[in-house]
This record gives C-alpha cells, structure tokens and sequence, in this order.
C-alpha cells in the first residue's frame, strides 16, 4: 500500500499541514527545527513520495511544461529539445514531451492532458496543431510559443524561421555556380509548413529569376526523397540542380540519383535544409541551410517565461535566420543529362 501524508503526520504526532509545510518549503519558520528534522526522518524512513498531481490541482498549477513537436524520430528536433529542457531544468520546470506523429486526434488528447494537469506553459515545434487546439490552450490562459503560423496575440508568442532568406541563399549560390535547370522536392500537401515552404519558394525563385521545372511532393523522410526522385528521373531530362525541404529528403534524393546510376555533385547537385548532422556525415557531405537549433530552443523557453511572469501576457514574434552552409554535394553542372 502507498504510503499517504496522513501516515507521515500520524507517526511523528503532527498535523497534515505541518507536513505539508515542511515538504513544500513555505513559511520555513512557523516549524521548529526539531520538529522538521523529525517530519523529514520518518518521511525517509517510510519511503513517502509526494502525490504532484494532487499538489498541482491543490495549487492549481504546476511546475511544468509542455513541448510539442510532430515527428521525434525527425533528427532536426532533438537539440531543440535538449536546449529547452535545459534552461528549463535550471529554472525548477519539468517537461511534458508530446510526439504527435502528424496525427490532429492525438495532439488534441495530449494537449487536453496538459491541460488537465495544470500545465504553467507550452512550447509547439510544429505546424501541425490547429488552430481550434491553441483557442483552447489560450482560453485556460496558458501561454503558449509556438514555431507554426500562429500569429502572436494574447497569451502566444511566436518563432518565425525565415524559410525565404534560407531558400534565396541556396537558389542563388546554385545560380552562382552556374545551374539552370531546377526541381524541388517539398513536403506533405497536408501539412501547412510545407505549403507554405512550397508557396516561399515559388515567390523566391521568382524573385531570384529561376524557374523551377518539377516541384514534387513527398513525407520529410529519406524514403520520400528516394520516390521523388525515382519521378525526376523518370522525365525527359534530370535537372542540374535538385532543391530539398530538408536534410532526410536530401540525403534520400542522393541515394536514388546514385542507383540511377547518376554522380552527386558531378551529374547532379542537392542542396537541403536544417543542417542536421548526418548532413555534415554524408558522402558527399551536404551543403544546406542550417537552422540555428539550440538557438531555437533556448529562445522559446525564454520567450515562455517571460509571458508566464505577466498577468496578461502580450505575445510576440522573433525571427531566427537561417544560415548557408557549403559543402561538397552542389557544384558547377557539368551537362544537362538528357534522358
């Protein structure tokens, strides 16, 4: 049987809320020293384990947080998780991780969770909570950080990467080496950051005066680079220069110009996104936008402290830039391969 508080007082002749006192750490001075160090013996003695959920409702708060992100096995979220919990851990919070797989149902139970455990503040390092889900998070006056298209506003702050810069800085070192010829490979049409990584793009190549030839869609995955490329290269002609939404997609998309037979760079150049880092270990190593990922992390629990100081917090938005990064998987086109 658990071992309740009642037991704790019972044994050392004290009332629950002398124990309770002494657990928390509040109004150090109204317990004698002697009776503390008593409270604290037994509670040693009987192997008694606060019950924080039962603190947390009784507060109607609790000392942690929660952090959302769309896909774990995704290499690009964990330095973003190891610097939040870090500066989290130091500041007294825990974490609540929630892995919501693109699956709306599951974010919508888990989110419901957090807040039935009086959660203090959430983190989203996806685009794919809606919007119904984040009215609910704000209408228990939670604050909420969130890397999506959420728009700051009352109780949220937001993180903009700026896809644009990163998408300009690849298009137009692949311009300067001497590419023409373009596709891209994106993201899921489902999934909202990759419509509208697809929407940026068209606006920058415009901008930049590229024209891309095939836009394919595929999931973030290596395995979703390989397909699409197996599509490219089903086409009259391969493009010089292959641009992917991120590293995963980039490093399938070189494994399948390889089985066909084709040279990366020589043949054909890819360039990704994140700078994960199989990117730096790839052969060819992988030149890519590198978003700065613990700068990431470390400013969204900042951000959600902020707010969780305030009575009324005002949201607001922060932009981090990606960075180009060059390695050895684009170079000048050496022939457009006809098929």
């Amino acid at each position: 049987m658990a071992v309740r508080m009642k037991d704790v007082a019972e044994r050392a002749g004290v009332s629950l809320s002398a124990v309770s006192l002494v657990l928390s750490g509040r109004r150090p001075r109204s317990i004698s020293l002697d009776t503390r160090e008593r409270i604290l013996s037994i509670v040693e003695e009987l192997g008694y384990r606060p019950n924080q959920h039962a603190r947390s409702l009784a507060r109607g708060s609790s000392n942690a947080l929660g952090v959302i992100v769309s896909e774990i096995a995704n290499p690009f979220f964990p330095e973003i998780i190891h610097a939040f919990e870090a500066l989290a851990m130091e500041h007294g919070f825990e974490n609540q991780l929630v892995n919501t797989e693109y699956d709306e149902q599951r974010a919508r139970l888990a989110v419901r969770k957090m807040i039935d455990n009086n959660i203090r503040g959430v983190a989203v390092f996806t685009s794919q909570l809606p919007d119904s889900v984040i009215e609910e998070i704000v209408q228990h006056r939670i604050p909420i950080v969130s890397v999506g298209s959420t728009p700051p506003g009352p109780w949220i702050s937001r993180i903009r990467i700026d896809y644009a810069q990163g998408i300009e800085d690849l298009l137009r070192y692949l311009v300067k080496l001497g590419h023409k010829r373009f596709a891209a490979i994106v993201g899921p049409e489902d999934v909202p950051s990759a419509r509208a990584y697809a929407i940026t793009l068209a606006k920058v190549a415009k901008t930049v005066g590229v024209t891309i030839q095939d836009v394919i869609s595929c999931n973030y995955r290596h395995d979703g680079g390989m397909q699409a490329v197996h599509t490219l290269v089903a086409g009259k002609q391969v493009p010089t220069a292959i641009l992917c939404a991120n590293d995963l997609v980039a490093l399938g998309a070189i494994s399948a110009l390889e089985q066909a037979g084709m040279s990366v760079p020589k043949d054909v150049s890819v360039v990704g996104f994140d700078d994960i880092i199989f990117a730096r270990l790839a052969r060819p190593p992988l030149t890519t936008s590198a978003v700065p990922r613990q700068e990431l992390g470390k400013l969204a629990f900042e951000m959600l402290s902020k707010m969780m100081r305030l009575k009324r917090p005002k949201g607001e938005i922060r932009r981090l830039i990606p960075t180009l990064v060059v390695r050895d998987s684009a170079a000048a086109p050496r022939k457009i391969v006809a098929r």
